[in-house]
């Protein structure tokens, strides 16, 4: 019984020593730009039309999960995402304009080993490989209300955000929209993430219809 304790105790020391991560570093100023521009680039897609662009940037590892949950190919589980969009704009609601702001969360994401040179020496190193980045996004959008005789236009501001991710090593920023994220949805992308979307600091979401 002793021992089988002290081979308890020697396993539960083992694998708190395995999931153990060092403390995340603060997303450098310039990144979170970077990260802003990528998502603002993503924003005049959506103004110009062009829906298959926008959903070609999703990020791959997201289009696993999806396509995991749905059980369809990532090829179908695009092309539904580009029809929804093209189906929105044919039942009369249009973007009218849509802007970034400023990002106030971000996290070092992606924890595992890659080759660094040290001393002159390649050598694996075990860091945090990737950035994610919440950009805020406003959008205003105008409505055609079928409901009412005569229809008429009504007009909302939307408030929502993008989740930009890059890999550190290889900047290529894609997206994952913020609406009906959660760290749930996050953390099967980035395990060691918070587990309560409070911790996360997600931006404002919110629609508001202007009068």
């Amino acid at each position: 019984m002793k021992s089988l304790l002290l081979f308890s105790l020697f396993t539960f020391t083992v694998q708190a020593q395995v999931v153990q991560v060092p403390p995340r570093m603060p997303v450098a100023q310039d990144v979170q730009v970077r990260a802003r521009q990528a998502v603002q680039a993503q924003v005049d897609q959506t103004l110009r039309g062009d829906f298959a662009g926008v959903v070609e940037k999703t990020n791959p590892e997201y289009l696993k999960v999806l396509s995991r949950a749905l059980k369809k190919s990532i090829p179908a589980v695009k092309a539904d995402r580009v029809a929804k969009m093209k189906e929105i704009s044919k039942q009369g609601v249009t973007v009218d304009a849509m802007i970034t702001l400023s990002p106030k969360s971000s996290f070092e994401v992606d924890y595992g080993f890659e080759d660094r040179v040290v001393d002159g020496q390649r050598v694996k190193v075990a860091d945090y490989r990737s950035w994610l980045v919440f950009v805020p996004t406003v959008m205003d959008i105008s409505v055609v209300d079928q409901t009412s005789e005569p229809p008429k236009m009504r007009r909302f501001r939307k408030w929502g955000f993008e989740a930009a991710i890059s890999k550190k090593n290889n900047e290529s920023w894609s997206f994952v929209s913020g609406d009906g994220l959660n760290a749930l949805e996050l953390r099967k992308l980035f395990k060691f993430l918070p587990q309560n979307d409070k911790d996360l600091n997600f931006p404002v979401r919110k629609i508001e219809e202007l009068k």
